[in-house]
């Protein structure tokens, strides 16, 4: 099978990574499913051999309660004989049991030892592991004579003695029952009866798979199932499932380019439909931004308008001349701000840079205060005004810069109005270096929090019921045209005291140093 270009191109790396990927991730699963059934069969392997091991050891010690019964039979030449019978029934009839005997051991008056003619069963090693049996109960150890046997033997009363089955280990376990490269080792009382072959010479030969301990019958055999180390995947399955891996990286890198070229083709021709769409869709919202911030704007000089008007009609009626005058001229200065800030809104959205002029920064803030004095009064709010010791002209937009203060005294004004603060007030204050000028405004309110403080010169966020969110972030975009700046101060670096726990905003602006404006106004 060819091998596509796709792999072999330079160009495409990533296609040998992901076949390289899902070759070892294949190879991986197969390994664990290989591994999952391996332990499922080794533990059923585990389990048949308990169980068929468990059946041949009771009948181990079925036989010896059976024969102990018909021990204590005798015929009249007083032998067992019934006994003899039944033993070489059971010889005959499993191979494994190798030998039945009764022992029964001569006792002298001066404590003859055991006669240890007749072989094991009648050995030392076997009268001490019966001594502190009681009748009726039986132990096992191995026989040393011989290789891969060990010795069953339960004491009886009568006769005095015990009875003593040698049994062949390496016959607990029928032929068949064990698969290729699987091996048993047997141990009792810490000696190996049986163990595989070749595992004598090389321990690191078979591996462990199972083990287990018979009790309850006489004979605590350890058991343990080996096996020899065989590998999971062999080379014909790697290299299948390297063919199909491949083949699937192939057919998934064909897929995709198709998808990319039907793909482009539906992006180009969605492109241009939506052309249109985008561009409608600017011009509705540059229309939207400009309505929102006109309206923004003119509202404050537009309720100026409103209540001094009012102030009109009830001086008329009281007959009060000079209220009324007064109330006009009010009405005029309003209407000619609402005429300055529609201009200098035409002059933001069409991107005219901001005509600054000389002005005497202490007299253009006492003319904004001068209108808030009215507000501050009703809202029982005190306007503490600080000029600087000395005059100080700076470049700036007249109505530019009075829209800047208006904003951020009305701000804190409605702050204060919806605090309980007991003497509510704020503060302006004017400073002066070498090169710029600047105007701190703050109050003794609540403040603004963290969360909010990150995010109040963004447009359109507002934290008040009818608000639109265009107040601070206008602020900030006039006093950038002007040659100056707009910050919000944190109270830990504004106040250093407690008096001043509110907002701080500081507004600052280039000093006037020579008799002409600065070149290249920021647009």
């Amino acid at each position: 099978m060819p091998v596509p270009r796709i792999f072999v191109s330079s160009s495409k790396p990533w296609l040998l990574l992901a076949w390289l990927l899902i070759f070892l991730l294949a190879s991986g699963f197969q390994w664990w499913q290989e591994r999952t059934e391996q332990q499922r069969q080794q533990l059923q392997l585990t389990e048949a051999v308990q169980r068929q091991m468990l059946e041949k050891i009771a009948q181990h010690k079925a036989h010896l309660t059976a024969l102990a019964t018909l021990a204590a039979l005798k015929d009249a030449s007083g032998q067992p004989a019934a006994m003899r019978q039944v033993a070489r029934s059971i010889a005959l009839m499993y191979p494994r049991i190798e030998q039945i005997e009764l022992v029964t051991p001569p006792h002298t008056a001066s404590g003859d030892a055991l006669d240890q003619s007749s072989g094991d069963c009648r050995s030392p090693a076997a009268a001490r592991t019966v001594a502190p049996l009681r009748p009726g109960e039986s132990d096992s150890l191995p026989d040393s004579a011989h290789r891969g046997r060990y010795l069953l033997l339960k004491k009886i009363a009568e006769p005095a003695g015990w009875l003593c089955m040698r049994i062949d280990s390496a016959h607990l376990l029928e032929a068949d029952t064990l698969p290729p490269h699987t091996g048993l080792r047997i141990d009792l009382d810490g000696q190996p009866l049986l163990q595989p072959q070749g595992q004598t010479a090389d321990p690191n030969t078979y591996q462990p798979i199972g083990r287990f301990t018979l009790q309850g019958y006489g004979q605590p055999l350890q058991v343990q199932l080996l096996t020899q180390a065989q590998p999971l995947l062999g080379w014909p399955r790697l290299l299948l499932s390297a063919a199909l891996s491949l083949l699937l990286v192939w057919l998934a890198a064909l897929v995709w380019k198709s998808r990319q070229q039907a793909r482009r083709h539906q992006q180009r021709a969605q492109l241009l439909a939506n052309e249109a769409q985008l561009a409608h869709a600017s011009r509705v919202n540059g229309m939207g931004e400009m309505a929102s911030g006109i309206a923004h704007e003119l509202a404050q000089p537009v309720t100026a308008l409103l209540s001094q008007s009012q102030a009109a009609l009830r001086a008329q009626e009281l007959g009060k001349s000079e209220l009324l005058t007064s109330a006009l001229q009010a009405n005029v200065r309003e209407a000619r701000r609402a005429g300055a800030i529609l201009d200098r809104m035409r002059s933001y959205i069409s991107n005219t840079p901001s005509q600054a002029q000389r002005l005497d920064l202490a007299q253009a803030v006492a003319q904004t205060l001068l209108l808030l004095e009215g507000p501050a009064k009703e809202a029982g709010v005190q306007l503490l005004w600080e000029p600087a010791p000395a005059d100080c002209s700076v470049w700036a937009d007249p109505v530019a810069l009075e829209q800047v203060l208006h904003n951020l005294v009305r701000n804190a004004l409605e702050a204060l109005s919806q605090s309980s603060v007991a003497e509510p007030a704020i503060q302006i204050a004017q400073q002066a270096d070498g090169r710029q000028a600047s105007l701190t405004v703050r109050d003794n309110g609540p403040g603004i929090d963290a969360a909010t403080a990150q995010r109040i010169f963004d447009p359109f966020f507002t934290t008040k019921s009818g608000g639109m969110g265009l107040g601070l972030p206008l602020c900030a975009t006039l006093m950038e045209r002007m040659g100056g700046q707009l910050q919000y101060l944190p109270p830990a670096s504004a106040s250093p005291s407690t008096a001043w726990p509110g907002a701080c905003f500081v507004l600052t602006l280039p000093l006037a140093t020579t008799g002409a404006a600065p070149e290249n106004p920021i647009p």
